[in-house]
């Protein structure tokens, strides 16, 4: 996905980062579920992609991989449990055979009890995570996530965090009577130290902790997701944000998206011109039967500085090459609209080139 050659430095940042997750679904060789904790994921995924990051799960066989720990109480993690676009994508985990680091500026483990499982070990998440590294790139952890780079070394054998204070769930707070634990292939605060590492922890837990040591952010629990998040956006745009060359390709497309956004709530028909292909529909089904509108039909309906009461908010993007697909929501008085954008990139501009909605009436207070 939108590929650029960092010999070139990394003036073309890609706004991606890459997170790692575990498909172990048991404790070892035990009966006991295992699975990837979803607050864990949800937290510092929706932190970046506000910070305007595009975000990859990749997992050691690729794939689907096992949730778990979910409060659908929580409204954060109610929305993203309902959410086909994101859980699409834990469902198609990328492999690591797929991933070429130099397209991501930072890496997360999320933890969970199957992050202690195939992560670890994985030769090919750990050169991927040293590449990233390698380029100015942050390396994040929370909680058991931590497991995930216990044996991270560079290309001379050596620790890459050698010196540095590591957190993670500390063995303090394990219950080490019980069986889960018992399956752990090895201790988290140990393995940190065997690599040179210095494991921190809060004795209390629950509160918050996490570490910052040069380009290491790591969180001790759940409590720390936001935390670690936030801190990892602010190193990267404190690394990557001087001399930056032109905008890149998700940069361009959200700036299309706002013209659209943006113009149709301003009375701008200017913007969405420049948003459009002249040559561009809308989709819709009314009762049953397609209905389609040319584009500048639609565009003449705006006129120049006749602002009207349309909030939007881009949902998402996705890139692939010179092709992109998005979602915006468009609230309206009495109505809350859905939009699907196909955008194409020809002679060196961003286009929206069909866009489908849908709608549902929101009922008066």
């Amino acid at each position: 996905m939108m590929i650029f050659f960092l010999a070139l430095s990394h003036l073309q940042a890609q706004n991606k980062i890459l997170f790692v997750t575990s498909n172990q679904d048991h404790y070892g060789n035990t009966k006991i579920n295992a699975s990837n904790h979803f607050e864990e994921i949800i937290v510092p995924y929706d932190v970046f992609k506000k910070a305007g990051y595009l975000v990859d799960f990749v997992s050691p066989k690729g794939g689907p991989i096992p949730v778990g720990y979910i409060n659908t109480s929580d409204s954060l993690q109610k929305r993203y449990l309902y959410d086909g676009w994101f859980m699409d994508k834990l469902e198609h985990t990328m492999n690591p055979t797929e991933i070429a680091a130099e397209n991501y500026d930072a890496i997360f483990y999320s933890g969970g009890g199957a992050a202690m499982y195939g992560v670890p070990e994985d030769k090919d998440i750990q050169k991927i995570a040293a590449g990233i590294y390698a380029r100015n790139g942050v390396i994040s952890t929370i909680c058991h996530g931590t497991a995930g780079i216990a044996f991270l070394q560079n290309e001379n054998g050596e620790s890459l965090y050698a010196g540095k204070k590591i957190t993670g769930y500390p063995d303090h707070l394990e219950k080490k009577e019980m069986e889960y634990y018992k399956a752990f292939p090895f201790s988290i605060d140990q393995a940190i130290k065997n690599n040179k590492g210095k494991f921190v922890y809060s004795e209390k837990g629950n509160d918050g902790f996490y570490i910052v040591d040069d380009r290491f952010v790591t969180g001790q629990d759940p409590s720390s997701a936001a935390n670690v998040a936030h801190k990892v956006v602010s190193i990267l745009k404190k690394n990557f944000s001087e001399g930056q060359a032109p905008k890149n390709d998700v940069e361009e497309v959200r700036e299309i998206l706002l013209d659209y956004i943006e113009g149709t709530a301003n009375g701008q028909p200017e913007r969405l011109r420049k948003a459009f292909h002249p040559d561009f529909n809308l989709y819709t089904v009314a009762k049953d039967t397609l209905w389609v509108r040319s584009g500048q039909q639609y565009i003449s309906s705006f006129k120049a500085g006749e602002k009207n009461n349309r909030k939007g908010q881009i949902i998402s993007i996705d890139i692939e090459n010179d092709a992109a697909i998005a979602k915006a929501k468009i609230s309206v008085p009495g109505r809350i609209f859905t939009d699907y954008f196909l955008i194409l990139k020809y002679q060196g501009a961003w286009k929206i080139v069909h866009k489908s909605y849908s709608w549902r009436e929101v009922p008066k207070e």
